[in-house]
């Protein structure tokens, strides 16, 4: 798809830089420093898992989220256009959409594009075409041929719509925060010593692991991932005591619910 292809390029200079970055020190304190709250160092291993002898579409999707989660608009980018193609999750055209727009409000031109190709798939060309004109008055080049093949479709009586659909624009635009709270996620991190002896560092909620988190077991094993009410739910590794993946994958209520290859399910 166009979309794959589109996602690729903007990107294939971040992975030169970043995946250097990923080598200069152990994979596991990046992942580390991506659960305490780290949107550079989300992004780098979205990046460093979304293509290469690493790639793996469904982590690099786990760690975009975080990033996007985070107001960062690459990651926003890269999550429309995940949902947009079906990579790392189900193909989604209202979920791409939603991602996208959090990117376009951010000023992301980019975003602004795959926005418009999404809003033209849901039969929304009033507002892709608006979209389109904002992100090339932007002096985003990727706005233009689309433009150029999308304005000759539509009747007059959309065409007069669009001027006012790109000053409302405009306005929401202006409005938006460009830069997310630097202090968001530090005022969620706790340490806590569960129930099992086990220690945890991450969110929390009712005292219970809840969010992105890292747990240590008493046998020296480590989780990194998703929690929820205290136990292992969403995508999360497990690593032994000697830092060797054992499971990684996706978790439900602490139990491993699949499998990837070379790896094999165990219980935290």
């Amino acid at each position: 798809m166009n979309s794959v292809r589109f996602l690729k390029h903007t990107i294939w200079f971040l992975f030169l830089t970043l995946e250097l970055d990923v080598y200069s020190k152990n994979l596991s304190d990046f992942k580390t420093e991506a659960l305490e709250g780290s949107a550079n160092a989300q992004v780098t291993l979205g990046v460093h898992f979304s293509r290469g002898p690493h790639k793996d579409d469904r982590e690099a999707l786990y760690w975009m989220t975080m990033a996007a989660r985070q107001d960062v608009p690459l990651a926003c980018r890269y999550l429309g256009y995940a949902y947009l193609d079906g990579k790392g999750t189900a193909g989604n055209a209202h979920i791409a959409e939603k991602w996208f727009t959090k990117g376009a409000l951010k000023g992301d031109t980019l975003s602004m594009v795959g926005l418009a190709d999404t809003l033209n798939i849901r039969k929304k060309p009033i507002e892709s075409v608006a979209w389109l004109q904002l992100a090339h008055g932007l002096a985003e080049p990727q706005a233009k041929w689309r433009l150029d093949k999308l304005l000759p479709t539509l009747k007059d009586k959309d065409k007069k719509n669009i001027s006012q659909e790109l000053d409302r624009l405009k306005a929401t635009l202006s409005k938006s925060p460009t830069t997310p709270s630097p202090a968001l996620f530090e005022k969620k991190k706790h340490h806590l010593v569960l129930s099992n002896g086990d220690s945890y560092h991450g969110e929390i909620r009712y005292n219970l692991p809840n969010g992105f988190g890292k747990r240590i077991s008493k046998s020296g094993k480590t989780y990194q991932g998703s929690f929820k009410n205290g136990l292992e739910d969403g995508f999360g590794t497990l690593f032994t005591a000697d830092g060797l993946i054992s499971y990684q994958g996706l978790w439900r209520e602490g139990n491993p619910v699949d499998t990837l290859p070379e790896t094999k399910k165990e219980k935290p």
